[in-house]
């Protein structure tokens, strides 16, 4: 009988662990600052990691298009176009 309460014992610490889990990965979620919070005029559509400490980026500003290289040596635009009215 005593294995049967220590296998009790263990399903409710597990239990009541995974809680603790869950309830902590849904605060993270829905209650803390975004990283990349959406702004009024600049949206970054996407970035992509092409190297270390190299990445594309494309932003929106306003109504014009950007593509961006980031490196350790700054940002350069790559190319630049309005953006496509819908």
């Amino acid at each position: 009988m005593p294995d049967s309460v220590e296998l009790v014992k263990f399903f409710a610490s597990f239990a009541v662990i995974l809680t603790i889990l869950y309830a902590l990965y849904y605060y993270v979620q829905n209650f803390t600052p975004k990283l990349t919070p959406k702004g009024r005029y600049i949206h970054i559509v996407e970035s992509r990691v092409i190297g270390k400490n190299r990445f594309l980026l494309l932003v929106e500003v306003k109504d014009k298009v950007f593509l961006l290289a980031l490196d350790e040596g700054g940002t350069k635009v790559l190319k630049e176009w309005e953006r496509e009215s819908s």
